[in-house]
């Protein structure tokens, strides 16, 4: 998969012209007033600033705009307010004309502009020395006039574009010089409809004027002629790469972008690192849709589009995303959502343009768009493992050479295990040159990076290349340095966002649904995933095209594949291993937790189903904090330990590469059938892992186990497991010296039953006690919320304790709302209020 268009600069999202292709000059007029020198920035770097002239005690303002602000001036009497734009020239600005100038801009003319003879639009004929060029409007349509040296004329020629320019209307307007090659064109653009028109090329004798040291002058001509309306975000760069075909797809792309529009529900000026909601008197819309401009498509496979945002989960998101695909910037496809896998739906055609709603529910807060990536998804050369051979990929990700004569192809995988490809090929091949680290090879779909490369040269002279390559997914032990993280019963898929964040992976499809209260002490985001699939049970699987991470309760079907002697079975080994074997499983968690208060005192479980020997061993529970966590966490382990491990090796072939035998595919993970008379098997078990020899498919080595290698198959039982008390801890012998023993609860330990107590629904039992001889006690009803509540006046102190001794028998929850815990509401002195809810299920 290879990154095929980014979108993350600010002019992505407000169509604003690029700073990179205006370095001559470029004006925004994003101001909200002329600075003290009644100046208007220039955004291109050289400080070449518009001064106002005749700003003051007329109707000239920096007014919103579709592009942010527009300078808009000489709306009353443009004869008496006189105002315009100067820039005074200091020699440089046409010191290089190159192969081609290009200048132009938006103006928003009035009746005066457009029903005028003469109205100047961007003006060197005010001198010092002799004009270069001068754009203008002769009676509302684009007017060109070109000089040389001695100041006189070598162009002049007025344009009629397909459309009107009238009064109220955004047009883009921009003209190409070719010094050398004598031509001129205009472009124009009409922002209501998105019609773009572009002149024939004009023609002209002469030598344009290469010593120009005029000033640049906007809106005015001669003390005589003035412009009135509104000019916005204008250009001008000498030595071009743009062509007039450029300028009019710069229009096209970005014709539709409102980032920067001010009637819009969006901003991409304000915070230039992204897209938000746009704030009125610190209040965000409910919801706002960005446009952006068009980027370039045209995939050699299928798309996916990536998006990165900053939010507050349950509170601001990204609520969609859609795209728009087009040939030719202006017949363009419907919207279309992209899936919820990223895949993109729109058709594969040159342009892409997308479409983001962004939403809170919270109008004191806003999400923020930050970037939007397309990958490419070339198709894979090989739509079968078998007799497929390993393809380069350039650094786009496109496919550089295939290694048709590579040999001892060797795939080797595992469930929650390694993933990795090597293979040799003759050193003088002529595709040895493709061959570096880091590289990327592909094998059908999956993507595997150089590790590393052996060159060898054998007793007989014979020299070889041995390339050892990684699974892609493999870079993510080098992801962004992960902080120490605690989950509150939290499910698999939030632990593993926070693994994925700030890598180009997100969280792919997650059907094992057990929560664990537990911390996350690993540094990078491999390391995470595993202690997430260890802790919660379970198939991690990488679906790298994608840029996915699935965990999956089983990854794996049952293919109908039998495996049996003189079929498709070489040799096989079955092994029956009791080395592991355990009995009494003892647990120990965080600071040296144990659920023996939970289990009849015990820190331990048995199971003597397979053996009646006591065998004890202690499983390191270190990021547990929770007691009944750790329990179920604990049971799921000793259903694995309490009996032989029995694996079968198989040296087999893979018969579905053969026509007619299609229906005998497999895969690593899924469940085949293994039938040999004279060692009495006949089970059905699962592919655990797999050496897959490409070239040599009758020589894959496929190691089997009946008993699976990983959780999942357990979890599905475990989920109905009552007692998991999630969000308490044990605190220590350390903590407890440390702990000033002062109770603010009054009545704490119901000796003087109710007293004190908001109550509905609890009742006290004055005859089972922890420190004390009473408790309260509360039964639960389906539909209806218990709950006993005090409020304390605690004096100020820089952290608090909250502790209490809780018991439970037959809990269990009767709807996925369900809920019990202790619900903390803190009131601070400025009167707002913050709420915590420690979840005990």
């Amino acid at each position: 998969m290879s990154l095929k268009t980014i979108l993350n600069k600010q002019t992505d999202f407000t169509g604003e012209f690029p700073a990179e292709y205006a370095a001559s000059g470029l004006w925004r007029f994003n101001e909200s007033a002329p600075d003290e020198d009644t100046a208007l920035a220039d955004s291109s770097g050289y400080g070449r600033n518009f001064t106002v002239i005749n700003w003051s005690g007329t109707t000239a303002n920096l007014s919103k705009s579709p592009k942010g602000r527009q300078i808009r001036f000489n709306i009353n009497n443009p004869t008496t307010e006189k105002t315009h734009l100067q820039v005074t020239n200091d020699g440089s600005i046409f010191a290089n004309l190159g192969e081609r100038i290009i200048v132009g801009g938006w103006m928003n003319p009035t009746t005066y502009s457009v029903g005028n003879t003469f109205c100047p639009i961007f003006n060197t004929r005010y001198g010092p020395g002799q004009p270069i060029l001068y754009l203008s409007l002769y009676s509302g349509k684009p007017r060109i006039m070109l000089y040389n040296s001695s100041g006189s004329l070598i162009l002049d020629k007025t344009v009629t574009p397909s459309f009107s320019l009238v009064n109220g209307g955004w047009y883009f307007i921009a003209g190409v010089i070719e010094p050398t090659s004598k031509q001129f064109t205009y472009v124009v653009g009409d922002r209501s409809t998105g019609e773009v028109w572009k002149s024939d090329v004009l023609t002209f004798t002469g030598e344009l004027n290469r010593s120009c040291v005029a000033d640049l002058v906007i809106g005015m001509h001669a003390d005589t002629y003035y412009y009135a309306g509104g000019f916005d975000d204008w250009f001008l760069d000498c030595d071009s790469a743009l062509t007039a075909d450029d300028l009019a797809d710069y229009f096209k792309a970005t014709v539709l972008c409102n980032g920067a529009d001010s009637s819009s529900d969006v901003d991409a000026l304000t915070d230039t690192s992204g897209v938000t909601l746009k704030a009125t008197d610190g209040v965000y819309p409910e919801s706002g849709v960005i446009y952006t401009k068009a980027a370039t498509c045209n995939l050699s496979g299928t798309g996916k589009v990536s998006v990165t945002s900053e939010y507050t989960a349950g509170v601001t998101a990204i609520a969609s995303v859609e795209t728009s695909t087009s040939d030719d910037l202006t017949d363009w496809s419907d919207w279309i959502v992209v899936g919820s896998d990223g895949k993109l739906q729109s058709p594969n055609r040159n342009y892409i343009r997308f479409k983001v709603t962004l939403t809170t529910s919270d109008t004191s807060k806003t999400p923020k768009l930050v970037d939007i990536r397309l990958y490419d998804i070339p198709k894979a050369p090989y739509e079968k493992i078998g007799y497929a051979r390993p393809v380069v990929l350039d650094s786009n990700g496109a496919w550089e050479a295939v290694l048709e004569n590579a040999y001892d192809i060797i795939v080797t995988g595992e469930i929650n295990g390694e993933d990795t490809l090597t293979f040799s090929i003759p050193y003088r091949d002529s595709k040895r040159k493709y061959i570096d680290n880091e590289k990327k090879i592909q094998i059908v779909d999956d993507v595997y990076k150089i590790r590393t490369i052996t060159d060898v040269k054998d007793s007989t002279g014979s020299t070889i290349t041995q390339v050892y390559a990684e699974a892609e997914f493999y870079d993510l032990t080098f992801s962004v340095r992960k902080e120490e993280k605690k989950f509150d019963a939290e499910t698999a898929d939030v632990a593993m966002a926070y693994a994925l964040a700030d890598t180009e992976w997100s969280v792919g499809t997650v059907n094992v649904t057990t929560k664990r209260t537990w911390t996350s002490t690993e540094k990078n985001a491999l390391s995470i995933l595993r202690s997430i699939a260890n802790l919660h049970g379970g198939d991690l699987v990488f679906d790298c095209p994608n840029r996915l991470v699935h965990l999956l309760t089983v990854n794996g079907k049952d293919s109908g594949a039998l495996f049996a002697y003189k079929k498709n079975m070489k040799s096989i080994e079955r092994i029956v291993d009791t080395r592991s074997l355990v009995t009494r499983l003892y647990a120990v968690g965080a600071d040296g937790l144990t659920f023996s208060d939970i289990n009849g005192g015990k820190p331990y479980l048995e199971d003597f189903t397979y053996s009646k020997e006591v065998r004890i061993t202690t499983l390191d529970c270190s990021s547990f904090t929770n007691p009944y966590q750790m329990k179920e966490f604990t049971a799921m382990r000793l259903a694995e330990y309490c009996k032989p491990t029995v694996s079968y090796v198989l040296n087999a072939m893979d018969l579905s590469v053969l026509t007619g035998y299609e229906h005998e595919a497999w895969n690593l993970g899924d469940y085949v059938r293994v039938e040999d008379k004279e060692l009495g098997l006949s089970v059905t078990t699962r592919i655990v892992r797999r050496e897959y020899n490409l070239q040599e498919p009758w020589n894959t080595v496929l190691e089997l186990s009946t008993t699976l290698k990983n959780l999942g198959s357990s979890v599905s039982t475990l989920d109905t497991i009552a007692d998991s008390l999630e969000g308490t801890s044990v605190v220590s012998n350390n903590d407890i010296r440390e702990l000033v023993p002062f109770n603010h609860l009054r009545n704490s330990r119901a000796d003087d039953d109710m007293a004190y107590w908001v109550n509905s629904g609890f009742e006290t039992d004055g005859e089972n006690g922890a420190s004390g001889t009473a408790s309260f006690k509360a039964v639960g009803v389906a539909g209806m919320t218990k709950s006993m509540s005090q409020t304390v006046y605690p004096s100020n102190r820089s952290s608090y304790t909250l502790s209490a001794q809780i018991a439970s028998e037959d809990l269990e929850k009767l709807s996925d709302n369900a809920q019990v815990g202790i619900e903390v509401v803190i009131e601070y002195e400025d009167g707002t209020t913050e709420t915590r809810f420690i979840d005990l299920y």
